[in-house]
């Protein structure tokens, strides 16, 4: 997956705004147009860590029945991976002060994280 840049965040933003949201399921074929969607969550949507500290994201996908979705691979994005850089597993790690948006995408739905990195970190020993 290629960089996360902030206008791409703002842009895929704007889409769910224009489609109704990520938990909109009225109007024919339910959330973002696709049938039996329901939509994703993202936990913690807010979280502030330390430079240096971890933090694991967990995104689910429900169906329309409200069921989770075990058999869909999440994709991560960071916005910022000078501030807080993301694995496959949704492995949060800041990084260095300030804000990054994690973004989490799978089967066309996508939704979002903010993580607040706070200090400094210092120089690895030697």
């Amino acid at each position: 997956m290629g960089a996360i840049t902030m206008s791409r965040v703002v842009a895929a933003l704007a889409a769910l705004s224009f489609t109704g949201g990520c938990n909109d399921t009225s109007g024919p074929g339910g959330q973002l147009g696709e049938p039996g969607r329901r939509g994703m969550t993202v936990v913690p949507r807010f979280a502030t860590i330390g430079a240096g500290q971890v933090i694991a994201l967990t995104a689910r996908l429900r169906d329309a029945d409200g069921n989770r979705i075990e058999t869909v691979t999440i994709g991560w994005a960071s916005s910022n991976d000078a501030v807080a850089t993301v694995t496959s597993r949704g492995e949060v790690m800041g990084r260095a002060e300030g804000r990054a948006i994690i973004t989490a995408t799978a089967e066309g739905d996508a939704e979002t994280s903010t993580i607040r990195v706070v200090g400094r970190r210092g120089p690895k020993p030697q």
